[in-house]
């Protein structure tokens, strides 16, 4: 479903609207509250929703990936991509509706679950990161007035401006905040046990002296982290790339990359810095190029 056609259906009349705040435990679970919300606020926040997302009617499609985002976009990914995403739906399915008082510094992103009675109307959930006052509470005092007398506001504040990070329908997010995504369902840890997953694959630290170091400086960096999660979904094949040795040698050679190797007993590079992580990431992909035609070299990080 285009952005077009969800704004079509969010204009539809008779429209359900649920609010959730929710924030992680300690433990990886999440626990949810879910306010009563007033009629007009109910109206505004549509009208700058539906506002808001007319931004983005003209950006093209493309598939998340990790390592960035390009300018005039909009990511998509299922889901089943996110660890976290059941634990999140199952927090609003038993979500709190007692507290009298919600602090907004407790919570890390509330959730817009719109439903119409109508079968064909798809469910739309639109996620946000929670905007907090944190700053003015703790170094200033917030005030309105009350005709002509300002009076303190004793409790903390929250915003909630019509933005909308991320956009779910049926199995499929459209990521409207490249970073949102990582941040709202805490993909810094999914990436690290991705990331290991793939460096500890059969085979991969035959081909590499130092291994362990390379595998710990890896996890320990978030761009590495990202690199790696990538790479899950590249079909390398590590085995291949280790009998082109004389290859690797070469490419070694042609960009001047700052890579030791050894060929006794058998070939392997030689990890000994952290500023050789990214080259040997890349002689794993197979990202060194030489073109056919205008035989140009290059890099391909795709």
């Amino acid at each position: 479903m285009e952005i077009k056609d969800i704004i079509n259906n969010l204009q539809d009349d008779d429209v359900n609207f649920d609010l959730f705040f929710t924030r992680k435990l300690r433990n990886g679970n999440y626990v949810t509250f879910s306010p009563n919300i007033d009629a007009q606020i109910f109206d505004d926040l549509l009208n700058l929703i539906i506002a808001y997302l007319g931004k983005f009617k003209d950006y093209e499609v493309i598939e998340y990936d990790p390592t960035g985002y390009k300018d005039g976009t909009i990511e998509t990914c299922k889901i089943s991509y996110l660890n976290d995403y059941e634990k999140v739906i199952e927090s609003f399915e038993k979500s709190d509706n007692v507290e009298t008082e919600i602090d907004p510094d407790n919570y890390n992103f509330y959730t817009f679950k719109i439903t119409k009675k109508d079968e064909t109307f798809p469910e739309i959930k639109l996620f946000r990161r929670v905007t907090k006052f944190k700053k003015l509470h703790s170094k200033g005092i917030i005030a309105r007035f009350n005709g002509n007398t300002l009076n303190k506001i004793e409790s903390k504040l929250i915003g909630i401006d019509g933005e909308v990070d991320l956009l779910v329908i049926a199995d499929k997010i459209l990521i409207l905040s490249h970073y949102s995504l990582e941040r709202i369902f805490n993909l810094d840890e999914q990436f690290r046990d991705t990331a290991s997953d793939f460096l500890n694959q059969e085979g991969l630290c035959d081909g590499i002296t130092n291994f362990e170091s390379f595998y710990e400086d890896c996890l320990n960096d978030g761009r590495y982290r990202k690199t790696l999660t990538k790479m899950t979904n590249e079909n390398i094949n590590v085995a291949k790339t280790y009998k082109n040795q004389e290859n690797i040698v070469k490419t070694i050679d042609m960009f001047n990359l700052d890579i030791n190797y050894s060929e006794n007993p058998k070939f392997s590079i030689i990890y000994e810095e952290k500023n050789q992580i990214m080259d040997i990431l890349r002689i794993l992909r197979d990202s060194y190029y030489r073109s056919l035609i205008n035989e140009q070299i290059g890099i391909d990080d795709k």
